[in-house]
């Protein structure tokens, strides 16, 4: 399971790319250095750090198995808002 907050990175990180943990927080509005940490955990997100860059400016990005766990192929198989009907 997990929780709302963990959705709201994941959908941040995948629909955007690559981002900062700063850029995360900024975009959801809280801080997300937790949840971010929990879904590397998980092996949902993966961290990118080219090498001599700064910890700080290492970025987030899916993984294969946020891939597997949410049917999907590619990032580019994400819902798009024209994709999305309402309920």
């Amino acid at each position: 399971r997990l929780s709302q907050a963990a959705v709201e990175v994941l959908a941040v990180v995948a629909y955007r790319g690559g981002l900062t943990a700063e850029q995360v927080s900024t975009l959801r509005g809280h801080p997300s250095g937790a949840v971010l940490k929990q879904l590397l955990r998980r092996q949902l997100l993966r961290l990118e750090r080219p090498e001599g860059t700064s910890r700080k400016e290492a970025k987030f990005v899916a993984t294969r198995r946020f891939l597997e766990l949410f049917g999907l192929e590619s990032l580019d198989d994400l819902p798009r808002g024209q994709d999305v009907r309402p309920a």
